[in-house]
């Protein structure tokens, strides 16, 4: 602490489990931050910029606040996780769209995509989009996920590729441009990353900083 050259900004620490129901272990881990921080201070410093609250310790542990906090996922209106709802006024801000580029009709027993993992046993339309694992949408979502096409839900079947997927449409109809939000509203429905990232037995974190440069990004509002 005598280092001329060194001048502390702030001390910070970071929760392990501020997203659980129990939240013993992060009030442990907040007591001895303040233990340290105690430490500190008896060495006559001045007292710096405290942080120690993720985005579920803003929305669970309000003793943590302190001198700023941090959110991160809280700021696209996800919930840090399934034990941490969310209670401040935030909504979703982010909004994952692509468009259909292909749509066939198969005959009963046709497979679709790599290994042959799905078939119908009746004829189906079937469209592709033109987005895969290498923009971010996981193959964990393989047979697994749905998305929105004129407002409906329809699944994903096959093997998600690193550059499309499949969507079934059943019966229904789609025609080449039509919008498809993977993440997003549409029509009534809706599809969250939370929803996304349960399906692929995963976090929303890993989906949302998931999605690679490849996909186009806007900024739509305020």
């Amino acid at each position: 602490m005598a280092c001329r050259h060194v001048e502390v900004a702030g001390i910070y620490s970071h929760f392990a489990n501020a997203d659980a129901a129990d939240l013993s272990h992060a009030r442990l881990q907040l007591e001895r931050f303040h233990e340290a921080l105690a430490v500190y201070e008896k060495l006559g410093e001045r007292s710096p910029m405290r942080h120690i609250a993720n985005s579920a310790a803003i929305l669970q542990l309000p003793e943590s606040h302190l001198d700023m906090v941090r959110p991160g996922i809280l700021l696209y209106g996800v919930q840090p996780g399934p034990e941490c709802p969310l209670t401040l006024p935030v909504r979703p801000a982010l909004t994952w769209r692509s468009r259909v580029v292909y749509f066939k009709v198969l005959p009963s027993g046709h497979p679709v995509s790599y290994g042959s993992t799905w078939q119908s046993d009746h004829p189906v339309r079937v469209v592709t989009v033109p987005c895969g694992y290498g923009d971010g949408f996981p193959r964990a979502l393989s047979n697994k996920a749905h998305v929105l096409i004129r407002g409906a839900r329809f699944p994903v079947v096959g093997k998600v590729c690193m550059d499309q997927f499949m969507v079934n449409l059943g019966q229904g109809t789609a025609y080449n441009g039509d919008e498809v939000v993977l993440v997003g509203a549409q029509g009534g429905e809706v599809i969250r990353v939370e929803e996304v990232a349960e399906r692929a037995d995963t976090i929303a974190y890993e989906i949302l900083t998931g999605i690679s440069s490849r996909v186009p990004r806007a900024h739509v509002g305020d």
